[in-house]
């Protein structure tokens, strides 16, 4: 193989890893989500996350 289609060929090797690496990725949580996870309770209507006040009464 003379060097500009081994070139060729590296890059497209690369290229090709590189499309795959976004299929491994973690799942980024959706703002709903992570309201929920955290206990809050998600409002749709306007996209908001609404959460207890602590208070604590003991």
């Amino acid at each position: 193989m003379n060097s500009p289609t081994r070139a060729a060929l590296g890059v497209l090797v690369l290229a090709v890893g590189l499309a795959g690496c976004g299929e491994y990725a973690p799942p980024v949580a959706s703002a709903q989500q992570e309201c929920e996870r955290r206990g809050g309770v998600w409002r749709s209507a306007a996209e908001t996350c609404e959460r207890a006040s602590g208070g604590g009464g003991y």
